[in-house]
């Protein structure tokens, strides 16, 4: 161990090893001997597949998890999505043993803090990729907590099948009531390209205005609310309840109205209008009538 890294760390993190092969778990073992004192390695907690770790998250959720990606009941993303699902919050550094491009930047993406090679990366290496992940997790948890209108899903916000008192039951044609205050509105096109949104929406997936128009809007919604949305498209008014991907990983909440452009989709576009889940959101400045006028 490092001078530096036993000033950096007077004990061992809570981790989670993922890890369902012999060898590998001794050798990231002994990696992390070389950190931390091995009496505190030795009560590391392991996981052999996704399901335990799942088991061992829904316990109590680790400081960072450590995955293997190939696992006995999932392989690949799969493995991932499976830790993120159980707590999207939760740091995760993969350990793979292949070093591949593609599925470095696919895991990257998912929402792995990062991606090493068992056997090719040091003790430091490792240690600095851990304090990475925790630092930036923990950050990203502070955005949420300050964010308006933002509930990470599912830890603190279990679904429920009955609306808010404040807004329409599925499948209302009525208008939201004025004392459930909208986030703001996005059109869009038939296609699902976004053609204008305001900003308080753009701020509540956490996107920029730019990345929000040039992003087509199935990249950015959860792949199991894709026919909820689709429905709006299709002309259906809602509301319907869809969850937008946060770049931190967590999912967003949201209640969706939609107003149908003068002659419906083949005219062009739609209104959509978005309200925090159970929550009074950010009242926008008026383009709601006015685009909902346009056409």
């Amino acid at each position: 161990m490092t001078e530096d890294s036993a000033r950096r760390y007077r004990s061992m993190p809570d981790l989670l090893l993922v890890e369902d092969n012999p060898l590998h778990l001794r050798l990231v073992k002994s990696m992390l001997a070389d950190i931390w004192p091995p009496n505190e390695v030795a009560e590391v907690r392991h996981a052999r597949s996704l399901e335990e770790a799942i088991a061992e998250i829904d316990r109590k959720p680790p400081d960072c998890v450590l995955l293997d990606l190939v696992l006995p009941d999932a392989d690949g993303l799969d493995s991932l999505d499976g830790v993120r699902a159980a707590d999207p919050l939760v740091p995760i550094v993969v350990l793979s043993s292949h070093e591949n491009a593609e599925v470095a930047r696919n895991a990257i993406t998912s929402g792995a803090q990062d991606y090493l090679v068992k056997g090719a990366v040091s003790p430091d290496d490792l240690e600095r990729s851990v304090a990475f992940a925790m630092g930036r997790k923990d950050h990203e948890r502070q955005k949420v907590a300050e964010t308006p209108g933002i509930t990470p899903w599912p830890v603190n916000q279990p679904e429920t099948t009955s609306a808010p008192a404040d807004l329409p039951e599925e499948g209302s044609t009525s208008a939201p009531p004025s004392s459930s205050a909208p986030l703001g509105v996005a059109v869009v096109d038939v296609g699902g390209s976004v053609l204008f949104v305001e900003p308080a929406v753009a701020l509540g997936i956490g996107r920029s205005i730019n990345e929000t128009i040039t992003t087509p809007v199935d990249e950015l919604i959860h792949p199991n609310d894709l026919n909820a949305w689709n429905k709006l498209l299709a002309g259906d008014p809602g509301p319907v309840d869809i969850r937008y991907m946060h770049p931190s990983g967590h999912p967003v909440y949201l209640r969706v109205t939609a107003s149908h452009m003068e002659g419906g989709l083949e005219g062009g576009a739609m209104v959509a209008t978005y309200f925090a889940r159970g929550e009074v959101g950010t009242v926008s400045s008026g383009a709601y009538v006015e685009m909902s006028d346009w056409g």
